[in-house]
């Protein structure tokens, strides 16, 4: 209806006009930052204004300002450094709800001592009796002071009225004496006497579930609402905004999705598909699964999209160059990889091997003359003794590729794992992903360390000056990439008007910092979609 005569006089005369602005002001401007856009210019700008969850001018401080309203908060950065919010793309993330809100983390910890005390506050703030778990993360070599395992006696001194579960990994255990004393009946043919216990495979299983029914598990959907709240908390903490969750078999999300219909899990969370493929029998289930459902059953906030990090279970390699997979395991990956294919699936692969790489690049190729999978998206994660040559060969089949967190983990002699240079010289996507739980740390900024210092802990040389990625390579590959990586990059991984509102400010300067300080980099505040998940309550305005 057209306005009445009146009204469009005062209109034309600008009365009205000042409500109108108001109306479309940003709700908050923060500006006099350093704002590292990562868009394709890597552009930086001092100021950005946020309506609702969406970005709405990214540029000078003064320019930006003139765009509030009466009602539109404005926070002074102080110069501080803001980044787009961080994307892990590969986490295994339900089961990190599982225990985050109860566990006692040491990532990132290079002093034994250090740990010993955290153990021992963590002691003193529970009840005697009640079990203190460490669950990866981290390994005997990352304490400067003094290296190796932990002894049953420095366990028992940091709490002796307290039972110590320490997983090193998913077949290495340290244990104090009263953990001991509940376990050891459960594994009498492992236990040998000392702190540590250490197996194959399917028996360290046995040994984490003798610990495990003694974790304090939530026992309502309610309860688990809380810890998966307690977890996104820790991510934030770290600068995470998105995870892709590619462990299909780790539990209900019916908790997640509940905070999501709350509008309260402060995370964009997306997961794989969840099936069950480790014989041919169920390779031909998976496969018709595969067919009956589709992908991308999720908004910008939640739900699922691809497949992965197993197609099979069978073709899972490790670095042992002894993992040869035969025809017939071959044959199962790729009746599935098929299905993918012809259903217009995003798979994510876990690729540690060149024969592995090579196997899955030649099913590739043959199921691109039926069903072309370049718009697809596929993804070779890991990629640590991948060649050259494969890495092109998948750029030119379209695939794009997801590097992890090593920082816990032994270089191998001899060999730059994964060949981070090459793979970025290749022009190939790639993006940065943590890998946690067990195997590597959660934080963001230990990876982006790991491949600019070229370190891993306490402080060993890993790769070459002239075998390493710049800074901002590696933030590109932390936001921007894993982005498109996961079909979001017209919503995330930059700071460009109409982008989601997911940012980082960070506790110092991202672009001058030495790259040995990488890894001590703290965000000061995390915002997914306009809102502040997270924040040390330290700057004024926050």
């Amino acid at each position: 209806m057209m306005p009445s005569g009146l009204v469009r006089y005062f209109l034309l005369a600008g009365v009205l006009l000042p409500a109108i602005a108001t109306a479309q002001a940003p709700d908050l401007i923060l500006y006099n930052g350093k704002i590292l856009t990562v868009d394709s210019k890597f552009s930086i700008a001092s100021a950005i204004a946020i309506r609702g969850e969406r970005i709405v001018a990214v540029g000078d401080s003064k320019s930006v300002r003139s765009m509030a309203g009466h009602s539109t908060r404005q926070t002074d950065l102080s110069g501080r450094t803001v980044v787009p919010g961080l994307i892990d793309n590969h986490l295994h993330y339900l089961r990190g709800t599982d225990f985050g809100a109860y566990e006692t983390p040491i990532h990132g910890i290079t002093s034994r001592k250090e740990v010993l005390e955290k153990i021992a506050a963590r002691a003193r703030a529970i009840k005697p009796g009640e079990w203190i778990f460490i669950l990866g993360g981290w390994h005997e070599q990352q304490f400067a002071d003094k290296p190796g395992g932990f002894t049953q006696e420095e366990l028992d001194a940091a709490a002796p009225n307290n039972p110590v579960f320490i997983q090193k990994t998913y077949i290495t255990f340290y244990m104090n004496g009263l953990a001991v004393k509940a376990i050891a009946p459960a594994i009498p043919d492992l236990y040998k006497g000392g702190s540590v216990v250490r197996t194959d495979s399917e028996t360290g299983r046995r040994v984490m579930y003798a610990a495990l029914k003694y974790f304090p598990y939530a026992k309502t959907v309610e309860k688990r609402m809380d810890e998966v709240k307690a977890f996104n908390r820790y991510l934030n903490s770290m600068g995470l905004t998105t995870v892709y969750d590619v462990g299909y078999i780790d539990g209900s999300y019916e908790p997640v999705e509940r905070l999501v219909k709350k509008d309260n899990l402060g995370l964009r969370v997306f997961y794989t598909l969840r099936y069950w493929a480790e014989t041919s029998r169920t390779a031909i289930a998976a496969a018709e699964q595969i067919a009956r459902e589709r992908p991308f059953q999720r908004n910008n906030r939640f739900g699922q999209f691809g497949i992965g990090e197993h197609l099979y279970g069978p073709l899972h390699d490790t670095t042992n160059p002894g993992h040869v997979f035969s025809d017939e395991v071959y044959g199962d990956f790729r009746h599935i990889a098929m299905a993918a294919a012809k259903g217009g699936w995003q798979i994510n692969e876990h690729v540690m091997l060149e024969t592995t790489a090579k196997g899955m690049l030649d099913i590739a190729d043959e199921i691109s003359k039926e069903h072309p999978i370049r718009d697809l998206r596929w993804t070779l994660g890991h990629l640590d003794l991948v060649s050259r040559e494969s890495i092109e060969r998948a750029k030119r089949q379209g695939w794009v590729a997801t590097v992890h967190n090593h920082v816990v983990k032994p270089v191998i002699k001899g060999e730059v794992s994964p060949p981070i240079r090459v793979i970025q010289d290749s022009g190939i996507v790639w993006g940065m992903g943590s890998d946690g739980t067990v195997v590597a740390t959660y934080n963001p900024f230990h990876t982006i360390w790991e491949y600019t210092a070229g370190k891993i802990f306490p402080d060993i040389v890993k790769y070459k000056p002239e075998e390493r990625i710049t800074r901002e390579e590696a933030l590109i590959a932390h936001t921007r990439s894993n982005a498109y990586i996961l079909f979001m990059e017209k919503d995330l991984g930059t700071l460009e008007k109409g982008k989601l509102a997911d940012l980082v400010v960070l506790d110092r300067d991202y672009m001058s910092i030495a790259v040995d300080d990488m890894r001590n980099v703290k965000p000061v505040m995390t915002m997914v979609g306009g809102k502040i998940v997270y924040s040390d309550k330290k700057p004024q305005g926050f």
